[in-house]
């Protein structure tokens, strides 16, 4: 299981993905322990040893083979000691997390961010939030200016003679309360950086009935239906 084996050492462990969780326990002094998993191919290695002034310092480092690696990792540990009979017990807790693969048919604009366009109509606000969410992405969310112009820009790519609307859904609404429009994630519309309406007439929540978010092809944010067979734009974060 490991190499360097000491009588004192206890490990314990899941597989190298969220959540991780290991337990050592050892002597006070320097020690190296290894572990490989099956599975994928990980291997997650500990280095611990007290520096000149005391210090318990750890190296943590895993390395893992697969067919398709992430871009982006993330590790967060919590270390803790404890001291019985002379022997040091080292408890490390952590998680180990990665954004799955970009999807391919989405497009990267440097700068802003990964988007796609359906022009598949959606049946729907819920809809068109659900499939994106099925692609690892959002509905999207305007921040700037420059994501606008993204969102105009791919939209100018079909003429409105074939998309037959001019309004694509985005990732706002105000279904909760009216008048009091908030980002799929409940964060009030007007954190977000952009707030441009398409017209100085909207929202206008339109016989009553508009309550979700879209955006106009030549611009600007617009109330419409939560209902509308419309397109819509996905969004995925790169953060």
């Amino acid at each position: 299981m490991g190499r360097n084996a000491a009588p004192l050492l206890e490990a314990n462990y899941l597989e190298v993905r969220p959540p991780l969780y290991i337990s050592l326990k050892f002597k006070p002094s320097p020690s190296f322990r290894e572990w490989h998993c099956a599975k994928e191919r990980h291997r997650f290695s500990i280095t611990s040893r007290k520096n000149q002034t005391g210090h318990m310092i750890t190296e943590i480092e895993l390395d893992k083979s697969a067919t398709h690696l992430p871009e982006v990792w993330k590790a967060n540990f919590k270390q803790s000691f404890t001291e019985k009979d002379g022997v040091q017990e080292y408890h490390l807790k952590g998680v180990i997390s990665a954004k799955p693969p970009t999807p391919s048919d989405y497009e990267l604009f440097p700068g802003v961010g990964y988007y796609k366009f359906h022009t598949d109509l959606a049946n729907g606000f819920e809809d068109a939030s659900s499939r994106c969410t099925k692609e690892g992405g959002h509905l999207a969310i305007v921040n700037s200016e420059s994501e606008h112009q993204v969102l105009s820009t791919m939209y100018a790519r079909f003429p409105e003679s074939e998309l037959k609307t001019e309004w694509a859904f985005v990732g706002f609404h105000d279904r909760f309360k009216e008048g009091e429009y908030v980002t799929i994630y409940g964060e009030p519309l007007n954190t977000t950086g952009f707030t441009r309406w398409s017209s100085a007439g909207q929202p206008d929540d339109y016989k009553g009935a508009e309550d979700c978010g879209s955006v106009h092809r030549n611009g600007g944010l617009n109330d419409i239906a939560c209902n509308a067979s419309i397109p819509f734009f996905c969004e995925y974060d790169i953060s």
